[in-house]
């Protein structure tokens, strides 16, 4: 029986040992990641200060340049709108010309019908005075 004692001493010294070393490592590994978390806490702490002040000079940045960036767009429709109102100009000037070249036309084709049917007319009553003539011999 004495080999069974031994070997149960052995099995609780052992447990013991086995116990307290995964105390000791439960232990190790708490103390490490406490010390990870607060690593990664300052380390997005410092990312967060970085970007903060990185947005802030770049709002400073935008703020400085704000006066010159509303100048140049007000510049910018500034020349749009004369633009557009020299575009308007011209398409009032080129409808305007169309208009009297058409107006020209019409009346050139008006004048050439009015010319023809009073030669046609002449020559209709020339026909006509002819046939008459023709007639009245008879």
């Amino acid at each position: 029986m004495s080999e069974f004692a031994d070997r149960m001493k052995a099995f609780t010294d052992h447990l013991r040992d086995s116990i307290e070393a995964r105390g000791e490592a439960l232990a190790a590994v708490h103390d490490a990641t406490t010390g990870l978390l607060d690593d990664a806490r300052s380390f997005l702490g410092r990312v967060a200060d970085e970007h903060r002040e990185r947005s802030e000079e770049l709002r400073a940045t935008m703020e400085s340049h704000r006066e010159d960036r509303c100048r140049r767009v007000a510049e910018m429709r500034h020349d749009h709108q004369e633009a557009l109102q020299a575009m308007r100009g011209e398409l009032h000037q080129t409808l305007s010309e169309a208009r009297r070249t058409r107006q020209d036309a019409c009346e050139q084709m008006s004048e050439t019908f009015r010319k023809a049917r009073h030669d046609l007319a002449a020559d209709l009553r020339s026909a006509a005075g002819a046939w008459r003539a023709f007639a009245a011999s008879r």
